[in-house]
């Protein structure tokens, strides 16, 4: 039933938030429209709920960790790179085994988070149409697909791919795909996107309007992908497909393992809930979430809420005692998310204190210098608290992960890191399988033409030499 605005006027002002209609007089039957769409669909108990619970915090976005003594905070139990089975026995070769017969009996899907913008790398379009191919200047969206095409060719099978965007480029995102014609796979291919929940004053608590019929409006991070998930139907009608298992990563690290055979093994012969991809962290200050072990269960510790002198912590050796960095690359049980699912507080809200432009009860555009709102978000890794069982394999960082984040400026994780990254990677492949490649040759493979060092080994067209720099594809080699 379409709102009226008499039916709206009431609701505002028994939640408190009447000014929402500051600007109804200056708004055309469109505009008005739009904004009563907007408020019909907000749920105004449960954000007045959640400003409330974090309004008194001193400081919400600080975990109550360092502050408890008594909790029991340790290096995660993991398989090492040095190692060669996990603590319950399970042998690397045999992890391989089982993975490769669970994507060739079509048991596994990927479901990638896309929902961001690539404004922070001067991108006015989804971060996932960001072209990163060193050479073939590839979209971080057809790495991925071009990979997942890989896998069914490999594995003679059919693995579903998700991929979660978010309302600001779901539209756009469909429309890049559909002019690609979903690149050969859209039998293979599902979108989905994830909710949004008002962005509220950090100090009244009042909804921000960004503009006199816009609400501004934040997603609720990639924890959100469960209730996504089911409200799509998409958690039901991949366990009615026969799907045990879900690879979990994000669209910005083009080098993110995609249904690793090894790590999906893993997560199946331990019976684990979560399987966590770990890689060890460069320094105490590195920016990514610590994978730590909490009175015997695996959590995760935000980077702004581990206490400085757990992260400094060193060995007799002196590495970093803390050392599991998250590079969000899960595995987790079908079976688990749907418990998930069917547990609304497992997943709880955070508050995320960030710089939010808007218009005042004048009008007047503000753009404010230092945070002045609250954005709630839910994160996945929450489901660690619940997890009947997680277990942790440790990665080379050099083979799974290049995230580009950052803008040109930044030192690390910018898209000219994320590119080396790439190509050290393929030209350390053809090095290893005996071609000479010079160090300052740009090198990018198809993963239809070689997904890993062994593929490459066994291709019979290698060539001796390679003295200029190149894209190998599964028609042919391109030079430039």
């Amino acid at each position: 039933m379409t709102p009226t605005l008499s039916s709206i006027v009431e609701q505002l002002r028994q939640a408190g938030h009447s000014h929402l209609l500051d600007f109804v007089d200056q708004l055309n039957e469109t505009e008005l429209q739009s904004l009563l769409q907007q408020i019909a669909y907000l749920d105004f108990e449960l954000v007045n709920q959640l400003f409330t619970k974090f309004r008194d915090a001193n400081n919400p976005l600080t975990s109550n960790i360092s502050a408890t003594s008594s909790l029991d905070i340790r290096p995660p139990d993991a398989l090492r790179l040095d190692q060669d089975n996990t603590p319950s026995g399970v042998t690397r070769s045999q992890a391989v085994i089982e993975g490769e017969r669970l994507l060739r009996a079509g048991k596994v899907a990927a479901l990638i988070v896309a929902g961001g913008q690539g404004s922070r790398l001067g991108f006015d379009k989804p971060k996932g149409m960001f072209p990163i191919g060193p050479i073939s200047q590839r979209t971080l969206y057809e790495m991925l697909v071009y990979k997942i095409d890989a896998l069914q060719r490999h594995y003679e099978t059919t693995i579903p791919l998700l991929i979660m965007t978010s309302p600001s480029v779901h539209d756009e995102t469909i429309s890049y795909f559909e002019e690609h014609d979903y690149f050969g796979l859209s039998d293979s291919i599902e979108f989905f996107c994830q909710d949004t929940l008002p962005v509220v004053d950090s100090q009244s608590g009042q909804i921000l309007l960004q503009s006199p019929h816009t609400i501004s409006v934040s997603p609720t991070g990639h924890g959100g992908m469960i209730a996504a998930l089911v409200a799509d139907k998409l958690l039901d009608k991949c366990q009615q497909a026969g799907i045990e298992h879900f690879f979990f990563g994000q669209i910005d690290n083009p080098l993110s393992p995609i249904c690793c055979a090894e790590l999906i093994g893993f997560h199946s012969l331990t019976d684990s809930a979560v399987t966590l991809q770990a890689i060890t962290k460069q320094n105490a200050q590195d920016k990514t979430g610590n994978i730590v072990q909490i009175d015997d269960r695996i959590q995760m510790i935000e980077y702004t809420e581990m206490p400085p002198q757990l992260a400094a912590q060193t060995t007799a050796d002196g590495q970093l005692n803390f050392w599991a960095a998250n590079i969000a690359v899960h595995i987790f049980q079908t079976s688990f998310l749907q418990q998930l699912a069917q547990n609304p507080t497992a997943l709880p809200f955070h508050p995320a204190h960030k710089t939010v432009a808007h218009i005042d009860h004048l009008g007047n555009q503000i753009d404010p210098a230092e945070p002045n709102a609250i954005k709630f978000e839910r994160f996945i890794f929450d489901s660690l608290s619940v997890s009947p069982k997680t277990t942790v394999i440790e990665a080379d960082r050099n083979l799974v992960f290049a995230a580009v984040k950052n803008p040109v400026s930044a030192s690390f994780n910018t898209v000219d890191t994320c590119r080396h990254a790439i190509s050290a990677l393929h030209r350390n492949w053809l090095i290893a399988a005996g071609v000479q490649v010079d160090a300052n040759i740009t090198v990018e493979i198809d993963p239809c033409w070689a997904r890993n060092a062994q593929q490459v080994s066994e291709r019979s067209d290698l060539p001796p030499t390679i003295t200029a720099d190149i894209f190998l594809t599964s028609s042919s080699s391109t030079a430039r």
